[in-house]
């Protein structure tokens, strides 16, 4: 007994002694971050000091873009598949957990066999009982892929905020661009109602003499560019339709019913300005690609930790209460109880370089880790602020637009009066309406232009809510 507490206690002063070399976690790159943005929204705009989680798409104030948001967080297949990854995460770390602690099981043995020699008798033994085994974590292996498997965790959590923030921000999109095309389609039909009335008047005068054949070809020229815009809108709202359909994993039918029939360009969802703006560094606390990244620098670290440890001894304890017995038939006899405790000690000697190669591997990992974090940091503050250059820039655009469509729609009518009174030609006529019809177009697409640039503003300062829970 003496001899066994001496070699346990021998054992342990080796750990304690090899305990020191254990590595520390690379540090967490720092970026040279700006305190504000090089350019910003005019306006009231909220600087967040909390965690951001506004639902931005209320504030177009459409129950329809709500519904869709809602269907989406509860439907989408891309969404239920990074939820199933989260899951299998958290068992992965409840599996690194258990194995810092002991583990029991039912140890049942039968031996039967004979010596080689001549003579020699059958011999047979049994033993059965419960066991013990715990692998004490002297030099941190199995702690530090715990710490490998939380962080694991965490990604994968960031991971699944990543896919739930795309999703939020395509639905929106995909809306805002469908009811777009709406308008525009329905803006085409009506031009080519009018422009076709014109081209019917213009072909009356000429056949009266009073006009000439230049003017005739050049309102059939212009009504046929414009009809040629209505099957262009029409499948540029059907692809946003059908996006829509696989986002919210409903059926064509069903997403029809719901989607609104108005077609007007008063009818397209805006907003009046931006509510919230993140500081650079609170974007980074924000986005869900950057915590992913981070945590997964942190798994690199503490996996490369536990790699180093296969450098030292691994010390096992055992122990075993049960019956032995060196005839089966005295199995259940209650003089053949034993026990016994037993300490194990492996250590790696010569092993051709395995695991000098295992480690140069983790720390490479390591490496690739700290540069996609590095990047993920970069790509986050050029995208917000590349983001908010395009939001500002096409608030102003919206509003010349607006004021060209305004001049236009009083010089198509000025154009039509005048030609009346016999002041002006067809001609002047019809560069006035094709004028009208261009600053209508573009207007209205400035105007979804603003309010997808703004979609995608809040998508790039990870600006999403807390998710709902989940529905049985």
């Amino acid at each position: 007994m003496k001899l066994r507490r001496s070699a346990l206690l021998c054992l342990a002063a080796a750990a304690v002694l090899l305990a020191g070399c254990a590595s520390t976690p690379k540090p967490l790159p720092t970026a040279e971050l700006q305190a504000s943005w090089s350019e910003a929204p005019a306006g009231d705009v909220t600087q967040l000091t909390a965690d951001g989680s506004a639902a931005w798409w209320t504030l177009f104030g459409d129950p329809v873009l709500d519904e869709l948001i809602k269907r989406a967080e509860a439907r989408n297949l891309d969404l239920r598949s990074a939820e199933a990854s989260v899951q299998e995460a958290r068992a992965s770390r409840a599996g690194a957990r258990s194995a810092l602690l002991p583990q029991l099981n039912l140890d049942a043995d039968f031996t039967r066999g004979r010596p080689l020699q001549l003579g020699g008798s059958l011999r047979e033994s049994a033993s059965i009982g419960p066991t013990v085994n715990w692998e004490l974590d002297l030099f941190g292996r199995l702690r530090s892929q715990q710490r490998a498997e939380v962080a694991s965790l965490l990604a994968s959590e960031a991971d699944r905020d990543a896919v739930r923030l795309t999703v939020l921000a395509e639905v929106a999109r995909s809306y805002l661009e469908y009811r777009l095309f709406r308008v525009q389609q329905s803006l085409a039909e009506k031009t080519v109602e009018a422009q076709a009335r014109t081209a019917r008047i213009t072909q009356a005068r000429f056949g009266q003499g009073m006009g000439s054949r230049l003017d005739v070809e050049r309102a059939n020229s212009l009504l046929a560019t414009i009809r040629a815009a209505v099957p262009q809108a029409h499948e540029q709202a059907e692809s946003a339709f059908h996006r829509l359909v696989r986002l919210t994993a409903s059926t064509p039918e069903a997403l029809e019913a719901l989607l609104p029939r108005e077609v007007s360009s008063d009818s397209l969802p805006t907003t009046d300005a931006l509510s919230v703006l993140l500081t650079p560094t609170q974007v980074l606390g924000q986005r869900p690609d950057v915590r992913a990244a981070e945590r997964r620098l942190v798994a690199a670290a503490a996996t490369l930790d536990a790699t180093r440890t296969l450098r030292y001894p691994q010390l096992t304890l055992s122990s075993l209460i049960g019956i032995g017995v060196t005839d089966a038939s005295d199995i259940f006899k209650s003089s053949t109880n034993t026990w016994s405790i037993s300490a194990g000690l492996l250590t790696p000697l010569f092993d051709f370089g395995r695991i000098r190669a295992a480690i140069d591997v983790a720390d490479a990992r390591q490496e690739q880790a700290y540069l996609a974090y590095e990047s993920s940091v970069r790509t986050a503050l050029q995208e917000t602020q590349t983001a908010i250059v395009l939001y500002t820039q096409g608030q102003l655009r919206q509003t010349e637009l607006g004021h060209a469509a305004d001049a236009a729609r009083k010089a198509a009518a000025i154009a039509r009066t005048q030609y009346a009174q016999g002041l002006l030609s067809m001609i002047d006529v019809l560069d006035a309406e094709r004028s009208l019809y261009d600053a209508e177009r573009d207007w209205s697409s400035a105007s979804a232009d603003v309010s997808l640039r703004l979609v995608t503003l809040y998508q790039t300062m990870g600006v999403v809510p807390s998710r709902p829970p989940a529905q049985s």
